[in-house]
């Protein structure tokens, strides 16, 4: 059988092109001073090529690690909010308990100046209806508080207790218009009489008691201790008006109390008569003798 001329010419050249390739690569295997001008000119052809190819691959590597950074900071960002925020609470926590810290020094201290017997008490609780007429304390029967008994800050003057309970009590605040304090003007010693103003919330009324009372723009009134209610020598407040009093006969004034009653949290009761010389208070103000009656209770 006679063979085909054309596939008899594909497969010369085919074997022709093999032994090119073997021949190149043997060629440029070893090595060489320079390239060959084919070479050079097909390296020259495609290095502006591999620069493109090059600068798009790192572009492309470049966008993907920024997505992938992105996201990581992202995630950072919101972890680091949240610390932020819970340190800010923490924050805001810790000063509230150093403010109230500094506040429960203080009042101690004044319950170790004080000759009578006393409690602390915190404020727990206000009328809605009458913000400045009363407040509930957390200290009842079950820490000596009694009706009647004085309420007082180291600023002076809060009221008196109106009612109890085992655990808390009812504060009647000097603001109120049914609440009634004997009181001295510090300058002349003339007794008057404090009442809350229902005209002025935040405000009280002083009355004078003779129509030739003396009272001035800028007098201390104190508590008398007449009446059996309030100890004497208690800072009630300033009197900041005088005015004639009722139907023109004598004078009146209108006192600011020292006591910030907006902002009252703290308190301290006196719960008993002064404490005898030698005996020591306890750490609730109390005296150790009322310690030991309220524990054989």
């Amino acid at each position: 059988m006679q063979q085909d001329p054309g596939r008899k010419r594909y497969g010369l050249m085919t074997v022709a092109v093999l032994l090119m390739l073997v021949a190149l690569l043997f060629v440029t295997s070893a090595e060489r001073e320079a390239l060959s001008p084919a070479e050079c000119a097909v390296r020259e052809a495609l290095a502006p090529i591999e620069r493109v190819f090059l600068r798009v691959a790192s572009e492309v590597s470049g966008a993907a690690h920024t997505v992938v950074n992105l996201r990581r900071l992202v995630r950072e960002n919101d972890r680091l909010y949240l610390e932020i925020s819970r340190l800010m609470a923490e924050n805001a926590r810790l000063e509230e308990y150093r403010l109230e810290n500094a506040r429960l020094r203080r009042l101690l201290d004044f319950q170790a100046r004080l000759d009578y017997a006393t409690c602390a008490a915190e404020v727990i609780a206000r009328d809605p209806s009458n913000w400045l007429g009363t407040v509930t304390i957390n200290k009842g029967t079950r820490h000596g508080v009694r009706k009647n008994a004085a309420v007082v800050t180291l600023e002076g003057l809060v009221g008196r207790v109106i009612s109890t309970t085992p655990r808390t009590s009812t504060v009647l605040l000097i603001l109120d218009p049914r609440s009634a304090v004997g009181g001295m003007v510090q300058r002349t010693r003339t007794l008057v009489l404090v009442e809350g103003d229902p005209g002025r919330p935040g405000l009280c009324l002083v009355k004078t008691l003779t129509p030739e009372s003396d009272i001035q723009v800028g007098d201390r009134v104190l508590s008398s201790g007449l009446g059996g209610v309030y100890p004497k020598g208690l800072v009630i407040g300033e009197v900041v008006e005088v005015m004639p009093g009722k139907y023109g006969v004598g004078r009146a004034a209108c006192l600011k109390p020292v006591v910030d009653f907006v902002r009252l949290e703290e308190v301290v009761v006196i719960t008993g008569a002064p404490v005898p010389d030698g005996i020591p208070a306890g750490a609730d103000g109390s005296s150790s003798a009322d310690g030991r009656q309220g524990e054989a209770r």
